[in-house]
């Protein structure tokens, strides 16, 4: 009655350290397919961070030379990476606690004096497949007519 008990149970330990050595590769597959799609979409991101910030050296480049800003094209980290910039409004910008410390150190004049903020939009779209695409979107503020050393 005793002698097929010490089978039975091999048998059941077994197929019990299966299941289990099963289900751990399941899980480290689906981790490593996570943390793939995870840094995919971080690449993805900076490369759209990347557009933004060359669309400010647009915005300053064509400011300075008197031209229409241009799209930026171009490859960052195997993303293709397009970042639109666009002048939205001028305002601006009233005096504070600048104009004290200016006329005091004698450094240029506070905001006060004729100071204005344009504000840009940028859109940064950036994509390497067709699930990776991340857009970012950015109000830029660039303070005008402030003369400080």
């Amino acid at each position: 009655m005793r002698k097929g008990i010490a089978l039975i149970t091999v048998i059941l330990v077994t197929a019990f350290i299966v299941v289990i050595a099963g289900i751990t590769a399941v899980l480290v597959q689906r981790g490593m397919k996570i943390t793939g799609i995870s840094r995919r979409a971080l690449t993805t991101f900076e490369a759209a961070e990347g557009g933004v910030e060359l669309a400010v050296s647009e915005i300053w480049a064509a400011e300075n030379e008197g031209r229409q800003m241009d799209a930026i094209n171009r490859e960052i980290g195997g993303r293709n990476v397009v970042a639109t910039p666009q002048r939205l409004f001028v305002v601006t910008e009233k005096g504070g606690s600048l104009e004290f410390a200016a006329a005091y150190e004698g450094l240029g004049r506070g905001v006060g004096g004729g100071g204005a903020a344009i504000f840009y939009g940028i859109l940064s779209r950036a994509q390497a497949g067709p699930e990776d695409r991340i857009e970012l979107e950015v109000l830029y503020r660039r303070v005008i007519g402030v003369i400080a050393q």
